[in-house]
């Protein structure tokens, strides 16, 4: 479905990604782990244009893109089919919740109001906040707000959605209530990328791992390879480093 190759960033002479490739299949969720700095989000980011790319390609269904020279037409398209939801959730504070979630329908969509408020409200309740259409975002919990973030992102029927460690900024016990969610998704079968810290949740959900350092890919494969029995000693070394606090964390999902 999704095939980056090759893709280079370098920030004020400084290399953020050397020549990644990664690849994603309809209906796989692929969960992204590494230190800070390794080039994660970068990454995500530039699968949806929001870095500027020095050299690669992208293929998309059919479709291939030279990253370098892509059009804003060719990113409108692209970004027709994809979602992505935030670390810091990237609400309008003047907006209600079913407005966050309606803007995009109605002002990139050019989408009827009220056929906007119809599948805005279906997205709140898929999320769990039928009763917060109204609220605005100073009224909603960290999660809440990450909550109106996801429905705003599923809204669009997007064919893969891009999730950029969407707990990260939440308070430990609000983290379980937005991965529930994302369980949720996962199970009926959406394409989702994740950029996460939450070990126990990537165990669980992800048909695939891929582990970033340096701006590389170092290696990728099932969650029993990389989580579960980790052969190299740097995944073992980051992964004893932050596995028990977000395990424990995943844990009272049950």
């Amino acid at each position: 479905m999704i095939q980056a190759s090759g893709i280079e960033i370098a920030f004020n002479g400084q290399q953020i990604l050397k020549g990644v490739d990664l690849q994603v299949s309809s209906g796989e969720v692929v969960v992204i782990l590494g230190p800070s700095g390794s080039g994660k989000t970068t990454l995500l980011r530039s699968l949806n244009f929001l870095e500027s790319v020095d050299m690669g390609r992208l293929f998309f269904d059919d479709e291939n893109y030279d990253l370098t020279n892509i059009s804003q037409k060719e990113i409108a398209s692209i970004r027709k089919r994809t979602s992505y939801v935030f670390q810091n959730y990237n609400l309008f504070v003047n907006k209600t919740a079913l407005q966050n979630v309606t803007e995009g329908l109605i002002i990139a969509r050019k989408m009827v109001k009220k056929d906007a408020e119809q599948i805005g409200m279906a997205a709140l309740d898929k999320v769990g906040l039928s009763d917060k259409y109204d609220f605005y975002p100073s009224q909603l919990s960290g999660g809440q707000q990450q909550r109106v973030g996801i429905a705003r992102a599923i809204a669009t029927s997007p064919e893969v959605i891009y999730f950029d460690e969407p707990t990260s900024a939440l308070d430990p016990e609000l983290i379980g209530e937005v991965l529930e969610v994302m369980i949720q998704l996962a199970k009926e079968g959406m394409t989702m990328i994740i950029v996460t810290h939450e070990i126990g949740f990537a165990r669980e959900v992800a048909d695939r791992v891929v582990f970033m350092e340096g701006g590389q890919i170092v290696i990728e494969g099932s969650p029993e390879d990389i989580i579960n029995q980790p052969k190299e000693t740097r995944i073992q070394q980051f992964l004893s480093r932050i596995q028990n606090s977000t395990d424990n964390r995943y844990e009272t999902l049950g």
